[in-house]
């Protein structure tokens, strides 16, 4: 594309030595800069891209979009905001793609990975060709495609968006960050459906404050609904009360869902065990039993928010409920190792909010059998640590407190933070997380549940800025095995 038909879509303030170029690809990291690259700079929390403009020069960068001057003999544009351009650029470059196929956008503190999951593999049961975007993977149909970010960056994203549609994608489901959401990274795209699991105590180091953070969801909300020939929809938790804010804020059809509170969509009659839970959805006068191959309370909801959904897309309850059947968790998701014998579960858990969930959904099982490993980041928001380890002393027996990923702060700083909250001493402190997953991995008996939570499908630790190879499960299956050679 010409670069300056490209830059009609952006604001500019001034340009500098602008010449007639084509423009063949668009990001903004350096390490992605080829020969026909229009490199855009965006100023990051710990890099800078304003410092990698004449790396980009030297390695075939066209021109640069900038926030201020930079040292380069190729045309610069520019501009107030280059997260806000980035977003505007991309999506002129990639023709817009996400207006071409149906967009599914889910936001909360929670059960994201659990809910864009669940939607896909329901529709992808019902026949509908998908992609999903989230942390624990980009998918085009079955095909994993790397990504860095689990709300990619706007040159990213679109590119992946572009790609879906080349391939015949007809639905994206994306998990969507209050991080992607702040910092412009969704700009531009064009959900047909939004939807909200919970809003708790998370990532206040980059927001602050509980109020930023909350807003920041919302503006999910607040770009929907905008067109009226096109019906929006917003699908919205009854039983949180952030919901009500986000009513106000969007534009869009609003549908909820709860268990407590009046709702369009409801689950009653709950009823769980550690292998599946059932129960009954009512929705506009109609109802359907379900078994779910899902375990927690936590999970009904996302359940229903998945069925909010589906819903809106035209779907019947009765075949969402039939196909719900069919489907397992997503990776890392109270998931249980294939271990014979023992029960030892994986969980993303690393909120308050999802440790306490995550522990809750262990319906009848003593305390006391419960051994419950618990590990936060480093250089992260420290406040929710001590409440972490008070729900975890309250609900397990037995806790291992550790690390996940420990980035540049000690790990007693890490751990004495979580210790801070424990209600009970059956606890031990081991900082380095490989060795806490064996200790935790000792303790397994046939009789008792181990959960190793912090890390879910994660395969790696990340120590100061370098990611090292951890894979739990190898570990514990290793453990116990040497554990039943000893018998």
């Amino acid at each position: 594309m010409n670069l300056a038909e490209l830059i009609q879509v952006i604001q500019t303030q001034k340009i500098e030595r602008m010449v007639e170029v084509d423009v063949t690809s668009i990001t903004t990291d350096s390490r992605d800069v080829k020969p026909g690259t229009l490199f855009v700079a965006i100023k990051g929390y710990t890099v800078d891209g304003h410092d990698y403009a004449k790396q980009a020069e030297a390695q075939g960068a066209v021109a640069i979009v900038a926030e201020q001057p930079v040292d380069v003999s190729i045309p610069v544009i520019l501009v107030r905001s280059t997260s806000r351009a980035i977003a505007e650029l991309a999506g002129k470059f990639y023709d817009y793609p996400s207006e071409k196929m149906r967009m599914i956008g889910i936001t909360g503190t929670n059960g994201k990975t659990t809910t864009t999951t669940i939607v896909r593999d329901i529709l992808a049961h019902l026949g509908r060709k998908t992609g999903i975007i989230g942390t624990v993977e980009v998918k085009i149909g079955d095909r994993v495609v790397p990504s860095r970010n689990t709300t990619p960056q706007s040159s990213e994203l679109q590119a992946f968006l572009h790609q879906m549609h080349e391939e015949d994608v007809q639905d994206v489901i994306m998990e969507v960050s209050s991080h992607g959401l702040e910092l412009g990274r969704v700009t531009g795209v064009d959900y047909d459906v939004a939807g909200f699991t919970n809003l708790t105590h998370d990532h206040l180091d980059f927001h602050k404050t509980f109020e930023n953070y909350a807003r920041a969801k919302g503006l999910l909300f607040a770009q929907l609904g905008q067109r009226l020939s096109t019906e929006k929809v917003a699908i919205l938790n009854a039983d949180d009360p952030t919901s009500e804010l986000y009513e106000m804020m969007t534009g869009a059809r609003v549908m909820t869902y709860g268990i407590d509170n009046a709702a369009d969509l409801r689950a009653t009659a709950i009823e769980q065990s550690l292998q599946q839970t059932t129960f009954t959805m009512l929705y506009k006068e109609k109802q359907v039993g379900v078994t779910a191959n899902f375990i927690g309370r936590f999970n009904v909801y996302n359940l229903l928010l998945a069925t909010g959904i589906l819903l809106s897309c035209g779907y019947e309850l009765a075949t969402i409920a039939g196909a719900i059947s069919a489907i397992r968790p997503a990776k890392g998701r109270m998931q249980r190792l294939p271990i014979e014998g023992y029960n030892v579960y994986v969980d993303y858990a690393h909120t308050p909010d999802g440790i306490e969930q995550c522990l809750k959904a262990l319906v009848d099982v003593p305390k006391e059998k419960i051994v419950f490993l618990i590990g936060t980041g480093g250089n992260r928001d420290v406040t929710k640590r001590p409440k972490m380890g008070e729900l975890a002393s309250t609900y397990a027996g037995t806790v291992v407190i550790t690390t996940d990923d420990p980035r540049y702060e000690a790990y007693d700083s890490i751990t004495s933070g979580i210790a801070k909250g424990m209600t009970h001493d059956q606890f031990v402190e081991i900082g380095d997380r490989e060795e806490a997953v064996r200790y935790a991995a000792r303790l397994a008996r046939p009789d008792n549940i181990v959960i190793l939570a912090g890390k879910g499908h994660e395969k790696y630790q990340i120590i100061g800025d370098e990611k090292f190879p951890l894979d739990e499960e190898i570990i514990v299956k290793e453990m116990i095995r040497q554990m039943e050679e000893q018998k």
